[in-house]
């Protein structure tokens, strides 16, 4: 009897923790709204915190960062960790460029609750190769990577206003 009712529980919890997705009609507009902006490539990440390969993670001011429209890319974000190499004349910091994407790729994730984005660009002083997690509630992870600097990576979300440039 008492493993009846516990097995009896147990189903009753795993139903309960495997219907927890939300399908509200605030969480389905914005799940077509985050899809709707993505596959048209016009978004913007607002980033909200920074993790450096080196240290801890940095909370962030409001005002950072990533926008894509079209074919390019308008990064606005800090930069914490090494550089082997420095631009001549100390540059001005941070991953700050307006810039075309090359080689862009779009897919799904696997979990198929988001998209994954990938895309390189080329500045005067540095290449960069970017990985995006976008879920389709909005939140969103951006991976930076370079040969002359310290991998970094963001997290943020889906602005509600698509980027204006």
């Amino acid at each position: 009897m008492k493993q009846l009712l516990f097995s009896l529980l147990l189903i009753i919890v795993v139903t309960a923790c495997s219907t927890t997705k939300s399908n509200s009609p605030e969480a389905l507009q914005k799940k077509e709204d985050v899809n709707n902006k993505v596959q048209a490539k016009n978004y913007v990440i607002e980033v909200d915190q920074a993790l450096p390969m080196r240290g801890r993670t940095v909370s962030l001011s409001y005002g950072y960062d990533l926008k894509v429209k079209n074919d390019s890319v308008f990064a606005y974000l800090p930069y914490f960790g090494v550089a082997t190499s420095a631009p001549y004349g100390g540059g001005e910091g941070g991953i700050k460029f307006s810039e075309p994407m090359k080689d862009y790729q779009l897919n799904q994730n696997k979990k198929k609750d988001g998209w994954e984005v990938r895309f390189n660009v080329k500045t005067i002083n540095y290449n960069y190769q970017f990985f995006l997690n976008i879920f389709d509630n909005g939140n969103s992870t951006i991976s930076v990577s370079s040969y002359e600097r310290d991998p970094i990576s963001f997290y943020g979300h889906i602005a509600s206003q698509s980027p204006s440039n």
